[in-house]
């Protein structure tokens, strides 16, 4: 491997450094109600699978299925989330001190008893921020993340709530979901459908004068 291959692998690699030394020793933050859920709340598509949307809610292409959590339904570039995912930039930024670029988002309606694999995630998800909009299920269900020392930490949500953390450095990951659902919950939420489900986006970025900013507007794949 050539010297030009050595220094590329070394920076996507490296730790990614903001002003917050808390956010940076642990690599993840709860926010508690940092948008209101009200503005993430829709209908779960009648068929489950991959969709990428192009712009319009009725330009899109459709997988019937979705390759990390098979059965989900996930959604990349849901139109009315763009305008989401620039506010959420303004607030994170605020938060880490450091100026972010944004690369992509995408939400998932978790099903009965699916879980996420541990997984660190590609360079694009640099500073990335998991926001629960809403379920059905009875139990609380838990976010799973390793902090700076190795250790696992669970974080509870409620819908409008936050965890920001760095995805390509901290191992996440979720636990099979509990099953069991409140039945007035769906009529409330618009919910068509009988599943237990849990509704959670996902908000991409990278630092500006991080080593991964070349990966801006997931331009980098």
């Amino acid at each position: 491997m050539n010297i030009e291959n050595v220094e590329k692998l070394f920076n996507s690699t490296a730790g990614s450094k903001t002003s917050n030394p808390e956010f940076d020793k642990s690599g993840f933050v709860l926010v508690k109600g940092i948008i209101d859920p009200s503005r993430l709340i829709c209908d779960i598509p009648e068929e489950k699978g991959l969709y990428h949307y192009y712009g319009k809610e009725d330009k899109f292409t459709h997988i019937p299925n979705e390759d990390q959590v098979p059965g989900s339904t996930s959604r990349y570039y849901w139109p009315p989330y763009k305008e989401i995912h620039n506010d959420l930039k303004n607030k994170i930024q605020d938060i880490i001190g450091k100026k972010l670029y944004h690369t992509y988002y995408y939400d998932r309606f978790y099903f009965d008893g699916q879980d996420l694999s541990p997984h660190t995630d590609r360079d694009a998800c640099e500073i990335s921020i998991s926001v629960h909009i809403g379920t059905n299920i009875k139990e609380p269900w838990g976010f799973w993340i390793e902090n700076g020392d190795g250790k696992r930490a669970r974080i509870y949500m409620e819908p409008g709530d936050g965890v920001i953390y760095k995805g390509c450095e901290r191992m996440h990951w979720r636990e099979k979901m509990p099953e069991k659902k409140q039945g007035f919950i769906n009529r409330i939420f618009r919910r068509k459908t009988n599943d237990a489900y849990y509704h959670q986006a996902f908000f991409h970025y990278v630092l500006a004068d991080g080593n991964r900013a070349h990966c801006a507007f997931d331009a980098s794949r």
